[in-house]
């Protein structure tokens, strides 16, 4: 008789657990559909913060990753990937940068997100705007690494014989310095592996595992440290240039809701599909891969972290508090073994 019961009993939990994954199941899939249909509902129109902060928080209440399902979805929407130069010139703007804090990627959702093409002081060669001095206001998005309005070095601006751009503006790329000087240690000593029909990015290469166990890691470390701090200082301070502080980890968080942040900077009116169309691989196609082995806890040794841990503490006190920075400035640190 128990057991007759037990069987029971087990039944009837079998059956309650099949109808409770069916019924939410089904309920991923209503709530999805919400998501997915907000989405197409605000495809054309022009994002208001307000707005997008509520189609985010749906799909996210709902379990959707934005960024993924977009990708699902990416064939419905209608993505430009071949940006154009102003018809009407627009007051200049720095994109300004410590080197290996995802300028390119920066640069690549800008003109995802606006239709034309950014420009810069150097000829990079992935970019069709970098061809053109920005004075000749094809463009308005400029990248630079230099605490300065220089434009030295632009083949074309010297042809029109200008040395200093007139920025009316600057977007400040903000990284932790531990991730963006190891990034640019790497686009300096990246191992060249090119063949006939490819063209070697340094930008996507890695330095050799050895080479971090050498003085020319550690010097290379004592030395950018204090640029990395030199270059945040330098344009988030500027008192004639206005700037915009651009966390790096929060656009690469929440890549869409921080780009709309930045348009509304920059007084640029988007649509959504804009924003949708930032979740393209082909915005990532620059994107260095890491191997395993290369981690900060392993090429930062205590005394390397007790220099950039000083400079991340000297930009936290001088701007922290003001720009409201310093939960993310404390955020950068690596801890540091007292006993060694």
């Amino acid at each position: 008789m128990r057991k007759h019961k037990y069987l029971q009993l087990l039944l009837m939990i079998t059956c309650v657990m099949v109808f409770y994954n069916l019924y939410r199941s089904r309920s991923n899939i209503i709530t999805r559909e919400g998501c997915s249909q907000a989405i197409h509902d605000n495809q054309y129109k022009i994002v208001e913060e307000s707005s997008l902060k509520a189609l985010l928080r749906l799909c996210s209440n709902n379990s959707v990753n934005l960024n993924s399902f977009l990708r699902e979805k990416m064939k419905t929407f209608i993505c430009n990937q071949s940006p154009e130069f102003l018809s009407t010139s627009r007051p200049l703007v720095a994109l300004a940068s410590y080197p290996g804090s995802g300028n390119t990627w920066t640069r690549q959702l800008i003109e995802t997100a606006t239709g034309y093409y950014t420009g810069s002081i150097y000829t990079d060669w992935n970019f069709v705007g970098s061809k053109e001095c920005p004075m000749r206001r094809k463009i308005f998005i400029v990248k630079t690494h230099l605490k300065s309005n220089s434009s030295i070095g632009h083949p074309d601006c010297a042809k029109m014989a200008i040395s200093q751009l007139n920025f009316s503006s600057a977007i400040c790329i903000l990284r932790n310095p531990y991730n963006a000087i190891a990034a640019e240690f790497n686009r300096q000593h990246a191992v060249v592996n090119k063949t006939k029909d490819t063209h070697f990015n340094a930008g996507q290469g890695i330095a050799p595992e050895e080479i971090f166990r050498t003085t020319t890691w550690t010097s290379f470390v004592s030395r950018e440290a204090y640029k990395w701090k030199d270059m945040a200082l330098y344009w988030i301070q500027n008192k004639n240039i206005p700037a915009y502080v651009l966390v790096y980890e929060k656009l690469f968080e929440n890549t869409i809701l921080e780009t709309s942040h930045l348009m509304t900077f920059l007084n640029f009116s988007v649509t959504y599909n804009s924003l949708y169309c930032l979740s393209s691989n082909e915005n990532r196609r620059f994107k260095r891969i890491i191997p395993k082995w290369l981690t900060n806890d392993y090429i930062y040794n205590n005394k390397l972290r007790r220099i950039v841990n000083k400079v991340i503490d000297m930009v936290e006190i001088t701007i922290g508090t003001k720009r409201k920075l310093t939960d993310v400035l404390n955020s950068y640190h690596l801890p540091i073994d007292d006993k060694s």
